[in-house]
């Protein structure tokens, strides 16, 4: 599961194309990619 860049909550909603918006902090996301920084960010890219 994708969590929050800002405070780490897995409280996200996705309300258009590519936007996801948390729960927890508010903090909106406009590029997935983010979302996937931390997913990997322990791994090798």
């Amino acid at each position: 599961m994708a969590r929050c860049p800002r405070c780490g909550s897995e409280a996200l909603e996705e309300i258009n194309f590519n936007t996801y918006k948390c729960h927890e902090c508010g903090y909106m996301i406009r590029n997935p990619d983010d979302l996937e920084l931390v997913e990997r960010e322990n791994g090798d890219l």
